[in-house]
C-alpha cells in the first residue's frame, strides 16, 4: 500500500498506475485529513504486508502512523523543495515491492 496525503497525490497516482500497468501488485490510499485520521485507517493498513509513505518532509506522517497503528510503515522522503517525479517514485516503490 502506498499511503499519501497532500501534494504527493499526483506523483503517487502516476507511479502506481505505471506499476499496475507493468503487472505489479500495488494499492494506493490518499488521506484528505490527518487529524483525526479516518476511522477505518487502522483496518485498511492491517490488510497490507508493506506500507510505504512518500513524503515531502522528514517523515512526520510515517511517524504518526507507526505510533498510532503499530504498522511498520516505510518512509520515502525528499526534502529539496522539488516535487517527486513519478519515474523516481515508481522505481522506489518497485524496490519496496521486490525487497
Amino acid at each position: 500500500l502506498v499511503l499519501g496525503w497532500g501534494s504527493t497525490y499526483g506523483p503517487i497516482t502516476a507511479a502506481v498506475r505505471q506499476l499496475r500497468k507493468d503487472g505489479e501488485p500495488i494499492a494506493q490510499a490518499h488521506l484528505r485529513h490527518i487529524n483525526p485520521f479516518p476511522k477505518n485507517l487502522g483496518t485498511v493498513l492491517q490488510r497490507y504486508d508493506k506500507v510505504v509513505i512518500p513524503e515531502m518532509n522528514l517523515g512526520q506522517l510515517a511517524t504518526l502512523i507507526r505510533a498510532k497503528y503499530l504498522v511498520d510503515a516505510h518512509s520515502y522522503n525528499q526534502v529539496n523543495g522539488m516535487p517527486f517525479k513519478a519515474e523516481q517514485l515508481a522505481a522506489a516503490l518497485k524496490e519496496a515491492i521486490d525487497g
